[in-house]
């Protein structure tokens, strides 16, 4: 019965991928912006974001009809058919026209060229698009999402057997406009399987100086939320504040490696 219902899942999964894109997706996406703040004239009016309000929404597998938000990871699911773990989110789109002062000015591939690159991953993981001839499995791989006849960009993530049953994992992207008229982004991690450490802010299963820097980065910055996921979860307990209350969750974890 169990693998029989795994059998469901994965196909049902398949049938999303591989089925027409709706307007009204039901798959979490980031959203490509620039402008952050949304006002024009301050300093990040041409830098690159992600808005991240959907990440982690399909996190709870017992309330995916009600998200919860619930967890700082995706599950994973087990596809028996190729002995594998996987989930078909989260994907990539173009802030749209209901937030005009956030949108990218111009014509894709044009005016502007936006480059998903991966920065960070864990061994064996990978994120691909096999209709696109899409994979990220290494450091340097890159998606010109500009050069998509569709901005609506699906990925599947996929983690070996046995692993992705038990280890964490994850992948890290930076964007950035090849064309240079757009700074880069900020780097943004997505993890999948099990919740990161507490501090562990440069997601590698550790926590240390590189993550302390982070958290130094981030220190009292205004409107941690989950539009920019908390500051990639420095606000350890989601309260809007990276604080002495987030710095002890922090040192609880210091030098502590999975």
């Amino acid at each position: 019965m169990k693998s029989h219902l795994n059998f469901i899942i994965a196909a049902a999964m398949f049938f999303l991928l591989s089925g027409p894109c709706f307007a009204a997706c039901s798959l979490d996406h980031f959203l490509i912006g620039c402008n952050r703040d949304g006002l024009f004239g301050t300093d990040d009016d041409n830098i690159l974001f992600v808005d991240c309000s959907d990440k982690y929404r399909h996190s709870d597998p017992a309330h995916s009809a009600d998200p919860t938000w619930l967890n700082w990871f995706y599950p994973l699911y087990y596809n028996p058919v190729y002995s594998r773990y996987q989930i078909g989110e989260p994907g990539f789109d173009l802030m749209d026209s209901t937030d005009p002062n956030r949108q990218l000015a111009g014509t894709p591939d044009l005016d502007y060229r936006i480059i998903i690159e991966c920065v960070s991953i864990k061994s064996g993981f990978i994120a691909r698009n096999a209709t696109l001839g899409i994979e990220l499995d290494q450091p340097g791989d890159f998606i010109n999402h500009s050069s998509l006849a569709d901005p609506h960009l699906h990925l599947e993530y996929r983690a070996p057997s046995p692993s992705g049953a038990t280890d964490m994992q994850w992948i890290t992207y930076i964007l950035y406009d090849d064309l240079g008229d757009y700074q880069q982004s900020e780097p943004f991690s997505v993890v999948f399987v099990q919740e990161p450490l507490a501090g562990d802010l440069v997601i590698d299963g550790s926590v240390n100086v590189e993550d302390l820097l982070e958290f130094c980065y981030y220190w009292l910055r205004d409107n941690p939320a989950r539009e920019n996921d908390f500051y990639e979860r420095a606000d350890c307990n989601r309260d809007g504040y990276i604080d002495l209350i987030d710095f002890a969750f922090f040192s609880s974890n210091w030098l502590f490696t999975e």
